[in-house]
């Protein structure tokens, strides 16, 4: 059991074999402070790398009738631009994607990494999080208003 405030879950090797319940779950016990300090290094990477391969799963084909968009996500980095990463997934045909490459997207999205995972396990609204200037979206505003539908966020 993780005490409030403690973000050791983040060290363990065990991250990617989290179900969403439990991630949600640890999310909401770790201080802003404590998860935006863990979510730096190779522990950011692993949360990254294993949000966007999950994310697929999440998606709610039903709902995604008739959503066609390449999404980028742009997520920040502690050091800079230089430091930040991007992630393309394309939602077609109530399927979803990662995608390789540039492709040109129809929404952008830039969060930092805490605030990216807060929204993925249902922790903070992304309505609220573009309120408080922590994540922006430029492009087909109509399309990106359609995400929150069309993915499960939180545990299931």
């Amino acid at each position: 059991m993780t005490d409030r405030g403690s973000a050791g879950w983040l060290e363990a090797d065990g991250l990617a074999g989290m179900d969403a319940s439990e991630l949600a779950r640890l999310v909401d016990r770790t201080s802003e402070r404590e998860l935006r300090h863990r979510l730096i290094g190779g522990v950011r990477e692993v949360a990254l790398r294993e949000i966007f391969r999950r994310m697929p799963e999440y998606l709610r084909p039903a709902r995604a009738a008739g959503f066609d968009a390449v999404v980028a996500w742009h997520i920040t980095g502690a050091g800079g631009p230089e430091d930040a990463n991007t992630f393309w997934i394309r939602v077609s045909d109530g399927q979803c994607e990662l995608l390789d490459g540039t492709p040109t997207a129809d929404i952008s999205i830039r969060t930092d990494p805490a605030t990216l995972l807060r929204v993925v396990t249902g922790n903070e609204d992304p309505v609220l999080a573009v309120l408080k200037q922590r994540l922006s979206v430029r492009g087909d505003l109509a399309l990106a208003a359609r995400l929150t539908k069309i993915f499960a966020v939180g545990p299931l």
